[in-house]
């Protein structure tokens, strides 16, 4: 035992040069009592609007008991954003704590077929690692997988390991898809490995004889290569039986070891393929109909996490990785607006596209039914962590806190309102304090950018953005005009 706890010791002052003997110490006393750290699960919903969930907005369309009764028990967020408007560099920024901003991180980046996250990037998923956790993934990944690239597009290599992925990115195990569930080749992964190689055809589906206009082509999914057995409409099941087994079996094999589950959901995003269990259900069509199937996905790992006793001792987080994609067609047509109050839906730097549905459960350290006015990103999810486990970030893992900032005192005390430092939340916009600027129109890139682009507009009055203050306040405009260029004067592109 004094020998491992040496070499452990010796291992850590070699890794962490920064750190001194007595903080390494002190490190690993905490890791000898890992048992004592909460599991924590982080649910992730994909697509999902502000406006979506009954605990946010009382005039949805769409029932979701399930996430309600988190809330219940829980924190609401009310002004928490995704680290940016779509998939990947939201999930970027959520796992590596950096504003994807920064770094020029775009769905777009996948087109390289090399992964988004860089081997000397720590996740989450290695920061939890390195305090002894178990850390396990199952859903979406959607950053990347090294590809082969000699062809037109990029392609997998199933003659070997798949590189590049969770597993390699600080996770001991991953099951689940390398993209939506609609974006072939359509198979499952579980660790490196197909667990079925798409070996057949599909000629695709377009969409429901019943549905008509977007519901239709919302619900189609391309033709392509796909594996047997591979069923877009149970993407959702089976993602949810694996991440509730994960939990159930973590309690049978792990002892004391603490858990960390990223469970990244494939919904509500489309295709649109809600099961016959809930088809007509909701009051806003098939995306409705969807966002309740995932409201009961989400109530089968809670209730997983009090089966199993973990729930006492867990932070569960449940959040969206953007806004959702609902055109103003579909709000006539339903009278939903999956956003809510705000402006813009996915993709766009207006609130719509960012900001998300945050809600906290911590049975010890949390109030039941409280609500923070707090502004959050998902990049600051890391230094909460750290700051949970009481880890040096700063000198451990510098690069993943220079865009996180820890909000676990919002989450002791909700009641106050805590600051945050600037927040450039798409490369399109800065927000300081209750003030936001953002480029009223898109082209050129933000370099191209003059403060003539730009709007201003004051959230603490105007959340759905429909005053355009900038007239009237050159001043303010100007100062976080200089803030926004300076932030981009430091950025450096993958």
């Amino acid at each position: 035992m004094i020998f491992e706890r040496s070499i452990r010791l010796i291992g850590l002052l070699a890794l962490y040069p920064l750190l001194s003997v007595a903080e390494v110490a002190d490190h690993l006393t905490r890791l000898a009592t890992a048992s004592a750290y909460p599991n924590v699960v982080i649910i992730l919903a994909d697509d999902m609007g502000y406006g979506d969930v009954s605990c946010y907005n009382s005039d949805s369309k769409i029932a979701t008991p399930h996430i309600d009764q988190i809330a219940a028990e829980g924190l609401r967020f009310m002004d928490a954003h995704s680290a940016s408007g779509t998939c990947t560099p939201s999930r970027y920024g959520l796992l590596t704590g950096v504003n994807p901003a920064r770094t020029g991180v775009r769905n777009r980046l996948l087109k390289k077929g090399a992964p988004i996250i860089s081997e000397h990037e720590a996740t989450l998923a290695t920061m939890f690692s390195d305090n002894r956790y178990k850390t396990a993934m199952v859903g979406k990944w959607h950053l990347g997988f090294e590809m082969v690239t000699s062809a037109d597009k990029p392609a997998f290599d199933f003659s070997k390991a798949l590189s590049g992925g969770p597993l390699d990115r600080g996770f001991d195990t991953f099951f689940g898809i390398h993209s939506s569930p609609g974006a072939g080749p359509y198979f499952y992964i579980r660790d490196r490995s197909p667990v079925n190689k798409p070996t057949e055809w599909t000629k695709g589906f377009s969409g429901r004889g019943d549905r008509q206009g977007l519901e239709q082509k919302r619900a189609t999914w391309a033709s392509g290569s796909i594996a047997p057995g591979y069923d877009p409409e149970m993407v959702g099941a089976t993602l949810c039986d694996e991440a509730v087994s994960i939990i159930h079996r973590h309690v049978e094999s792990e002892g004391n070891q603490p858990l960390f589950l990223y469970y990244a959901l494939a919904s509500p995003h489309a295709p649109w393929l809600p099961e016959k269990e809930y088809a007509g259900k909701s009051g806003a069509g098939a995306y409705g109909d969807f966002v309740m199937q995932l409201d009961a996905e989400v109530g089968r790992v809670h209730a997983a996490l009090k089966e199993s006793g973990l729930a006492q001792n867990t932070i569960l987080i449940f959040t969206s990785d953007n806004g959702p994609r609902w055109l103003a067609a579909e709000i006539k047509k339903y009278r939903h607006r999956a956003a809510g109050a705000l402006r813009g839906s996915k993709a766009f730097s207006y609130e719509g596209g960012h900001r998300v549905p945050f809600i906290v459960k911590w049975p010890s350290e949390i109030r039941e039914s409280s609500v923070t006015a707090s502004t959050i990103n998902f990049t600051d999810v890391f230094a909460t962590f750290a700051d949970v486990l009481k880890v040096p970030a700063e000198d451990m893992y510098l690069g993943s806190i220079r865009d996180s900032h820890s909000f676990l005192a919002s989450m002791r005390t909700p009641d106050v309102r805590h600051s945050r430092p600037a927040m450039v939340n798409t490369p399109d916009c800065i927000r300081v304090g209750d003030w936001k600027l953002i480029a009223s129109k898109r082209g050129g890139g933000p370099e191209a950018q003059d403060l003539k682009r730009f709007e201003l507009y004051y959230l603490l009055d105007d959340l759905s953005e429909e005053i355009n203050l900038i007239s009237d306040n050159p001043e303010r405009a100007n100062h976080l005009f200089l803030k926004y260029k300076k932030f981009l004067s430091e950025r450096s592109l993958k």
